[in-house]
């Protein structure tokens, strides 16, 4: 017989991940809505439009399971941002320092930046820009951190892995290289770094730089494209895949056709 718990543990988990998750929207986007958001590349136009348009309410919020999972990476990202900042502090004695203004042969980690780029009204926030002073000329590389589940390991490093179609996280780590090469003059390399969720492996993946300026053409082309109002349906821009409808806040907004 299945037992039951006297106490809803789950239930006040729940509740935390909930208002976690306000906080963090008041805190990074209250009052900046309007912008896209830059994870939002390559993402459905419709969506985007309900979202930094209309900015309606989400009609299908997140689940708790979902909510779990999205606080799982959070935790792997902070661990990752207090080991980069610790180890500008053991090496500088410093939290932090300008891009470009790197005086020791050595490396440092600029983790948590919030990126702006206003002729496309994006913002987001990017994981790990690295300024590496280690060779005879400068250079500086963005990393982006992806937690995933065995499964999408398997079919991206098994090894009967599968073509991935979606361009998505290659598109958002683009917009933000758009804005990493704006503001420090340079760019020279961008990676994913994938890690597991169930067995801790990590891998990183090198994403090619033409992907800042196709990012820069598809945040160009959602502008336009949202002049003249909510997108019509059309399979590979909104959505941008059929299954992500299933997953969409805006559903009920969108009801989009079966």
């Amino acid at each position: 017989m299945k037992q039951s718990s006297p106490v809803d543990i789950v239930g006040v988990y729940a509740d935390y991940t909930k208002e976690l998750q306000e906080e963090n929207r008041n805190k990074r986007y209250k009052g900046k809505e309007h912008y896209y958001h830059a994870s939002g590349a390559g993402s459905c136009s419709r969506k985007l439009y309900f979202e930094s348009v209309l900015r309606a309410e989400p009609s299908n919020p997140i689940d708790e399971k979902s909510l779990r999972l999205l606080r799982l990476g959070t935790l792997v990202h902070n661990d990752f941002e207090e080991a980069l900042l610790k180890y500008n502090t053991k090496v500088y004695n410093k939290v932090d320092s300008n891009i470009g203004n790197n005086t020791k042969d050595n490396i440092v980690f600029h983790t948590e930046g919030e990126i702006i780029i206003d002729d496309l009204n994006v913002r987001g926030f990017y994981d790990i820009v690295v300024d590496d002073d280690r060779g005879v000329e400068p250079k500086v590389y963005l990393y982006d951190l992806k937690t995933c589940a065995a499964y999408s390991w398997k079919v991206k490093f098994g090894r009967n892995k599968t073509l991935d179609t979606s361009n998505h996280y290659e598109l958002q780590l683009g917009t933000y290289g758009y804005a990493i090469r704006e503001k420090f003059g340079r760019l020279d390399g961008m990676f994913l770094y994938y890690y597991n969720k169930d067995n801790s492996q990590m891998r990183p993946v090198s994403v090619p730089l033409m992907y800042v300026e196709q990012a820069y053409t598809y945040w160009k082309n959602v502008n336009e494209e949202h002049k003249n109002g909510l997108p019509e349906f059309r399979l590979g821009i909104s959505p941008a895949q059929k299954w992500q409808c299933n997953y969409c806040q805006f559903k009920d907004h969108c009801n989009p056709p079966q």
